[in-house]
Parts: C-alpha cells; sequence; structure tokens
C-alpha cells in the first residue's frame, strides 16, 4: 500500500477517534480519546514527509494523557516548550510554523480546568490544523480537522449555548 494511501486510512481512524471524543462532557474521556488519535495521526504525518507534524502529535499524544491527571501550568509551559523544540529541530518551513502555532492552542486547553475554554482552544487550534492539512493537501486530514473543529463546535453548543437558551426560557417558579 503506498504511503499516501496509507496515510489517508490513518487519518480516517483518527477522524472516528475525534469525532466521538469531542461529543463527551467529561474533560478526562476528552483527552484520552485525543491521545489515541494523536498517535495515529502522527503516524499519517509521518508518512507524508511531515516530521514536524508527526513529532508535535506523537508528543501530544503523551501530554494529553499527562493533562488528564496534572492541570499545573508549569506542565503546559514545559509542554510548549518541548513543541517549539520540536518546530525548530524538525523546521521544514511554513507548515512547521503554523503545526507550533496550532498546538500552543491546543495545549494550553489541554491543561485547563474550564471545559469551556478546552473547546475553544481545540477549535482555534484545530482551525489552524485545517489550514496546515489545505496547504499540505491532506485530503482526509483536512476533512479530519474541518469535522473535529466542528463537532467541537458542536459539541460547545450542546453544553454551553444549548443549555443556556433551554434554562432562560423555562419559567420561574414562584414561593
Amino acid at each position: 500500500m503506498p504511503d499516501f494511501l496509507l496515510s489517508q486510512v490513518l487519518a480516517s481512524i483518527t477522524l472516528i477517534i475525534e469525532c466521538y471524543a469531542m461529543q463527551h462532557k467529561n474533560k478526562n474521556t476528552i483527552l484520552a480519546l485525543l491521545s489515541v488519535s494523536c498517535f495515529f495521526n502522527g503516524i499519517h504525518y509521518f508518512l507524508l514527509a511531515q516530521p514536524t507534524a508527526a513529532f508535535i502529535f506523537w508528543f501530544s499524544s503523551i501530554r494529553f494523557l499527562i493533562s488528564i491527571k496534572w492541570k499545573f501550568q508549569w506542565i503546559s509551559a514545559l509542554s510548549i516548550g518541548v513543541s517549539l523544540l520540536i518546530a525548530c529541530y524538525t523546521y521544514i518551513g511554513f507548515l512547521s510554523v503554523i503545526g507550533f502555532m496550532a498546538t500552543v492552542f491546543i495545549t494550553i486547553g489541554s491543561f485547563t480546568k474550564n471545559d469551556k475554554l478546552l473547546r475553544i482552544m481545540m477549535m482555534v487550534g484545530g482551525s489552524l490544523w485545517l489550514l496546515h492539512n489545505i496547504i499540505l493537501w491532506t485530503p482526509v486530514g483536512i476533512l479530519v480537522e474541518a469535522i473535529f473543529v466542528g463537532s467541537t463546535a458542536i459539541g460547545f453548543y450542546r453544553y454551553y449555548i444549548k443549555d443556556n437558551e433551554s434554562n432562560a426560557t423555562e419559567p420561574k417558579i414562584k414561593n
């Protein structure tokens, strides 16, 4: 199987996992599933000769697992530092910069205790990965990020906008 085709199959696995992940309310479940998806996505990028993206995603797989247990901001800063080192060491051009910027937002989100901020940061970071994949032209990768951002937005709507709208329209009970 040619590398490009295999990369698209692996990106499809990533797609399924990420769509499922962002429909959960439990932040730790989201992070655990994203860890697994990052592993497959890293292989996807490695097969496409994108070392920055590959190593950032493999490191992100570990980072998501760490962020389940510990929410210390110094770990977030250290993770961003490691991602910067990865981007510098594997630098291949503009795509390395976009990948690093995307991972900054996602790292900040993964170490927050606030589920709402997690989802916002994931949407911003996912949008940058979407731009990355459009420039790279990885069709399933584009679909992965488009659906990831869309799924995250749907989850955000379900948990933070729809719930607020239904609470605002419920009649107030007077004693």
